[in-house]
């Protein structure tokens, strides 16, 4: 497996997704996904997703900066990103994420994903 070409490949999808469509965010959710979001902790597809949902900003745009890739010893792929998020009329704001991505026969999903904004 080429890691990086997964995490990278992910990345990409990932944000374009969330940049245009959020809900369809949720094939890449299991019930067991564990998302910490600035500090809150939110667990299963469902609850992911609802969270996503309550975010009150009309457009979005991820600017990635870095992405970073390990393979997992569980056969997944460990993927950092840093970057500039973009929302409404606001000034841009830096931000990190972390996604473990467990494979699943060709395809991978989100087993832990944590995204904190940067200030300072």
């Amino acid at each position: 497996m080429d890691f990086k070409a997964v995490g990278e490949a992910f990345v990409q999808h990932y944000y374009n997704t969330f940049d245009t469509n959020r809900a369809a965010l949720v094939s890449l959710y299991r019930d067991q996904s564990l998302m910490t979001f600035e500090g809150t902790q939110v667990q299963g597809q469902q609850k992911i997703m609802e969270k996503f949902g309550s975010l009150t900003f009309q457009t979005v745009k991820h600017e990635c900066q870095t992405i970073d890739c390990q393979p997992s010893i569980t056969g997944g792929v460990m993927v950092m990103v840093a970057g500039l998020l973009k929302t409404d009329n606001d000034p841009p704001h830096r931000f990190s994420q972390m996604f473990h991505l467990v494979a699943e026969g060709s395809n991978f999903w989100v087993s832990n994903d944590v995204f904190r904004l940067n200030y300072g």
